[in-house]
């Protein structure tokens, strides 16, 4: 186990950007040997803490990597407070949130967050001032693995439509590069992709379809060069049993098996989105989704047609009349 981790059995991770939070985390958990389940604010945060260090025959203790918000911390913050600034001898707990509150004195909070700071067990993530941000970006874009066309003329182009919120930035980054293919990033095509007139990754679809906003999932359908409704539709069905798979267990580790994910999936927006929507309305997407890939599969039915269909369908399960 690494010095820093072993001055308390909680730590946070904290800063505004999740996606920096994300990047520094290696820094905090370097040296770290053992087990490492990740989950999303868990129901059951009491039980994680006394089953912490219960000395296990089969496996060694794990650290466990807790995304949540303030809310969360807030909430769980007496059930924590035994686990701040205590020397950690097996299993540790790390929460990664956007700024916690210092709470009001005497609370648990404030309690929680004094023992932590004691204990020098609250991990800063460095985010750029806001009037940072453009130069900031701007060397982020010089070490890009496929080049960038002026890249101050990008990182203008970015912040221009889409403000100072990091993670977005970072987002359109990586949509920008996949755009572009092998070629390097552009000014035009940061403008392309924003005002609509490129084609859209299907991720950006599947996302317009469940914010129930079937007009703009009916615009990025048909962008550009269209996508290929039988893809978008999969791709659509492949996300909302994700979603699904979120709302029935709060270990990433499952929802990566169960949905045949590569990798250590991010699942913290996903989460976000899944509790908005409920796991009844996923299922009826869900089922909507598999009744338009049987009608296409036993009839000549036009793909776009039962596509456009079932988005608008989708958006009144979505966004019922007067909500």
């Amino acid at each position: 186990m690494t010095t820093a981790l072993t001055t308390s059995r909680l730590h946070l991770i904290t800063g505004d950007s999740l996606v920096l939070r994300d990047e520094f985390m290696p820094q905090v958990l370097a040296g770290w040997t053992g087990p490492v389940k990740r989950v999303v604010e868990p129901a059951d945060m009491g039980r994680l803490v006394l089953d912490l260090d219960t000395p296990s025959l089969f496996e060694d203790p794990a650290l466990w990597l807790v995304r949540c918000d303030g809310r969360y911390l807030r909430k769980h913050a007496e059930a924590l407070l035994p686990l701040a600034g205590v020397p950690a001898v097996a299993g540790v707990v790390v929460m990664s949130l956007d700024g916690p509150d210092k709470g009001k004195a005497g609370d648990a909070v404030a309690k929680l967050m004094k023992a932590l700071t004691a204990a020098d067990a609250i991990h800063q993530a460095e985010v750029p001032d806001e009037k940072e941000i453009v130069g900031w970006l701007t060397t982020r874009l010089d070490r890009h693995p496929q080049g960038v066309t002026h890249p101050r003329r990008v990182a203008e182009a970015l912040v221009e439509h889409l403000g100072d919120n990091l993670d977005a930035l970072l987002a359109a980054v990586t949509v920008v590069a996949v755009h572009a293919d092998l070629g390097p990033l552009t000014a035009e095509g940061v403008d392309a992709l924003v005002a609509g007139q490129a084609g859209r990754p299907i991720w950006e679809f599947t996302g317009a379809v469940l914010d129930g906003n079937a007009r703009r999932a009916i615009e990025l359908l048909h962008a550009g060069d269209g996508l290929a409704a039988q893809l978008a539709l999969s791709s659509l069905a492949g996300e909302i049993r994700k979603l699904i798979a979120c709302c029935d267990t709060s270990d990433d580790s499952e929802v990566a098996a169960w949905t045949l994910a590569r990798g250590r999936p991010n699942l913290y927006y996903a989460r976000q989105r899944a509790r908005n929507l409920g796991k009844a309305t996923l299922v009826r997407l869900l089922t909507g989704c598999l009744q338009t890939q049987r009608q296409l599969r036993q009839s000549g039915t036009d793909a776009e047609l039962a596509l456009e269909t079932l988005v608008l369908h989708a958006q009144r399960v979505i966004r019922p009349a007067g909500r």
